[in-house]
């Protein structure tokens, strides 16, 4: 051996150690040799120093040898020991082997010694080299365990050619079995599988066992225990035998359910934001349409030679068009996330006023029937977001009669104790107005219900609802500071109960067109109308017109400009359209007020507010009217402005 060893002898007689020591060297044997001949000397000497071998007599005076190779075992596990002794039999050597040494050689016999050594050494080499190898497994394992742990996914292997199957415990986990509580066999695994899936999954793995696709990758719905589907993506690869046939696929199992939840309602935030932009772009529009509607209806109902039929006609015409300016204002506040509107309200008078609105939204298959208290219910309240309410309610319940049926809206009023909202899990105890809405439907049952207004949550099939509806009217509802339930149960319909706080305070009575004291007051001054709707240009050229004012129309924000140009000197007022073709209405201000400072201007928009107040447009010398706007609102701001010093 090229190295020299560190050898401790464990001896008494100091011949018999020079004797082994000359017997190593004179075979060739590199070693630096240590003598100790007590319990006390091999203690200090296994501690002090590095050994690779160990060779001990059996018999010495102040050191029992079982004690002695004890020690040696504990301290140097690795390092082999002989024994080197005078004489010993052969049912003791045999007992002595069974202790862990590794050879014994008789002092009257040291040819086996080097031989001995170089064999023992060599199986201590090797134990080393396997231990080592075995810890780096186990710590190989150990880090795959905790790997797929981490990662959350199952294995599988598959022997082809016997057919079988391994799952581990996580893969029966995931559908939610015990270890033994499934047998491993591939047909439970197909047994499993949604029934809409067996076909697509098997075509993707025989397609890959037989080579015509080169990476298994596949997603498939599986069986819980409990009955519901899990969502799992399966990968997995091919090993080869030395011919290059396929012998074994292993692969993950990857429970992917919540993910694909998560980017289903991030579509649908994504199509309800282009719902919440699309909103916003056709508001405008839509306003403009209803000022059209709402200022030659009240043109109609100025004329004196108007018919006591007619007006009727028109004056419901009037009003359906402000419900829809009210309920496009609704949406609007809600998808831009804009404060409540709130006022006075009687929740009777709503649902009486929205009673036509609701018929309209239902079939002809469904008796539709409302019962309003006898005592006003007032409450605090946007009315436009509480028809939104009751709007997705209504369709709601609908739905649930696709064979028809019977839909019961009713207010009432109640007074909560606390023992009830505590039992309940509501609000604040106190007095309450309720609107139930009450349908004879297919129901549902409580897991349902306990998920009905939960954002996307949906029953209905694709694409037949967004699963916001119930999530609205549960936001909204939660807004105005009450709350909403409901009771159900599978084939006996369905009842929603919306509870909102009372006031004392009654509502004030709303005019269509609030009758002023002193008449409208026109003028004789120019003013520049910039609108790109037509209807509506016109419109206000005949209000305006008509009350005695010069009128000079633009189109666009450039043309507003132009036309400011060419008439500069006699424009007293502009009413601009804030968004516009060409040139926003707050772009084309600022250049005519760089042409003349103190321009005085309305601006007009059907867009949210909020959107509005972005612009900063309302000054000393502006202000700004929404859309639709009323005849005499506009004649009324007009001279108000103009009066302005």
């Amino acid at each position: 051996m090229a190295e020299q060893l560190n050898i401790l002898v464990v001896e008494d007689c100091n011949a018999d150690f020079l004797m082994v020591k000359r017997h190593l060297k004179q075979n060739g044997l590199s070693a630096c040799c240590r003598r100790v001949g007590s319990l006390d000397g091999l203690n200090e000497a296994v501690h002090r120093d590095n050994w690779d071998l160990v060779l001990a007599d059996y018999s010495v005076p102040q050191l029992n040898f079982h004690e002695g190779l004890h020690l040696v075992q504990a301290e140097l596990p690795e390092v082999p020991v002989i024994m080197v002794t005078g004489t010993v039999g052969e049912e003791k050597a045999v007992e002595i082997l069974k202790l862990g040494v590794r050879d014994f050689v008789l002092k009257d016999n040291l040819a086996r010694l080097v031989p001995a050594i170089e064999r023992s050494l060599k199986d201590a080499t090797e134990r080393r080299v396997r231990v080592a190898a075995e810890e780096a497994l186990r710590q190989s394992e150990e880090r795959l365990s905790l790997a797929m742990r981490g990662a959350n996914d199952g294995l599988w292997d598959w022997y082809l050619k016997t057919g079988e199957l391994y799952c581990s415990p996580r893969w029966k986990s995931m559908l939610g079995y015990a270890d033994d509580e499934l047998v491993n066999s591939y047909g439970n695994w197909e047994r499993l599988l949604h029934p809409q899936d067996v076909a697509p999954a098997l075509t993707h793995l025989h397609n890959f066992l037989e080579g015509r696709i080169s990476r298994y990758e596949v997603e498939f719905r599986m069986r819980h225990k409990e009955g519901h589907y899990v969502d799992i993506l399966s990968r997995a690869f091919l090993l080869h035998d030395d011919q290059g046939e396929a012998v074994r696929m292993a692969g993950t199992h990857v429970d992917v359910t919540e993910r694909k939840r998560l980017e289903e309602e991030n579509r649908q935030a994504q199509k309800m934001e282009a719902v919440g932009q699309l909103t916003g772009g056709v508001a405008h529009d839509f306003n403009n349409i209803l000022s059209a509607i709402n200022g030659f209806s009240y043109l109609i109902l100025e004329q004196e030679q108007v018919s006591g039929c007619v007006k009727s006609y028109v004056e419901e015409i009037m009003a359906a068009s402000q419900r829809a300016a009210a309920l496009n204002v609704s949406l609007m506040a809600f998808s831009r996330k804009q404060a409540v509107n709130l006022a006075v309200i009687d929740l009777g008078e709503v649902l009486a006023g929205f009673e036509d609105f609701i018929r309209r939204m239902i079939r002809e298959d469904i008796e539709l029937k409302i019962i309003c208290a006898n005592e006003p219910l007032a409450v605090m309240a946007d009315q436009g977001q509480i028809e939104q309410v009751l709007m997705n309610l209504v369709t709601n319940a609908r739905d649930a009669m696709p064979e028809g049926g019977n839909l019961l809206m009713e207010t009432l009023p109640i007074t909560l104790d606390q023992a009830f909202v505590e039992s309940h899990g509501l609000g604040n105890a106190g007095a309450y107005a309720v609107i139930s809405v009450c349908d004879s439907g297919l129901g549902m049952d409580k897991e349902t219900q306990t998920r009905i207004f939960e954002p996307f949550f949906t029953t209905k099939e694709l694409g037949k609802g967004t699963g916001l509806g119930l999530s609205m009217a549960y936001g909204i509802v939660k807004k105005h500071d009450g709350f909403i339930n409901v009771y159900s149960e599978p084939g006996t319909g369905t009842t929603f109960r919306i509870y909102l706080p009372r006031v004392q305070t009654m509502p004030q009575a709303v005019k269509t067109e609030p009758k002023d004291a002193a008449p409208l007051r026109g003028g004789a001054e120019t003013i520049l109308v910039c609108e790109d709707d037509a209807a509506l240009r016109r419109l206000a050229t005949r209000v305006l017109s008509h009350h005695g004012y010069k009128v000079i129309e633009a189109v666009d924000g450039q043309d507003a400009i132009d036309r400011f140009i060419e008439f500069s000197d006699s424009i007293q007022l502009a009413i601009i359209d804030l968004l516009m073709p060409k040139k926003n209405g707050k772009a084309a201000c600022d250049e005519m007020k760089m042409l003349r400072p103190g321009l005085k201007a309305i601006f007009t928009s059907g867009y949210a507010r909020d959107l509005i107040d972005q612009y900063k447009i309302v000054d000393e010398h502006t202000d700004f009217i929404h859309k639709p706007i009323s005849p005499n609102e506009l004649v009324a701001k007009v001279r108000e402005m103009l009066d302005k010093n």
